[in-house]
């Protein structure tokens, strides 16, 4: 199946608080974690914490869902003011021993919570009926997130960093053997990065 690397590390400088603790529904890690595991294909879900771990960690167990909590494994980056590529390394850490069985690795930001958990699945089912090494989810063109790679990327994704663009340049590195997958679904572009960035939310959000 595949693995979710969730990084929720960062220092939200430009947020007023962490914004990985926002509350719609719920607070905005939850609901990203929520949605991704309810996807029939992800199989794990690994949560890196880095900035204020203890309380991240502790939100989400209060509100977790048993199904998440039964796919959920979280791990703490003590690198996290190096950037997210730190993050997503620690993550891949985490399933080094399960690497080869996954089909895929999916990356997905914390704050990422407007995504639809079909949407997951479609962008899943594209990329293991297409055999391309990577696939990244799209809205008119635009690209998103999720971004799904296959697990024979897995060294390749061990040794980004953030001085050469991080998993971008993994993307661009394989460009032709990347799927585009278009989902006509504006969440895959939102995320939080600061409080005006709620205007684009409210506009698009799918609840």
């Amino acid at each position: 199946m595949i693995a979710c690397i969730v990084p929720a590390a960062g220092f939200s400088t430009r947020f007023p608080w962490n914004k990985m603790l926002y509350t719609l529904d719920k607070p905005l890690v939850v609901q990203t974690l929520e949605n991704i595991s309810a996807s029939t294909y992800v199989s794990r879900v690994i949560l890196v914490t880095g900035h204020e771990s203890s309380r991240v960690s502790r939100v989400v167990e209060e509100h977790a869902s048993s199904r998440l909590k039964e796919r959920l494994r979280v791990v703490y980056n003590p690198d996290y003011a190096a950037g997210m590529s730190s993050s997503v390394r620690k993550g891949l850490e985490s399933i080094r021993d399960e690497a080869r069985s996954l089909k895929g690795i999916m990356v997905n930001p914390g704050d990422a919570a407007w995504i639809h958990p079909g949407v997951y699945d479609y962008v899943a089912l594209r990329f293991l009926e297409s055999g391309k090494k990577i696939a990244v989810a799209s809205y008119r063109g635009r690209r998103g997130h999720p971004i799904i790679f296959s697990s024979d990327l897995y060294a390749e994704l061990t040794a980004i960093d953030e001085e050469t663009q991080g998993l971008k340049a993994v993307v661009r590195r394989h460009l032709d053997d990347t799927l585009l997958v278009e989902t006509g679904y504006p969440g895959v572009l939102l995320d939080l990065d600061t409080v005006l960035d709620l205007n684009r939310v409210k506009e698009y959000s799918w609840r």
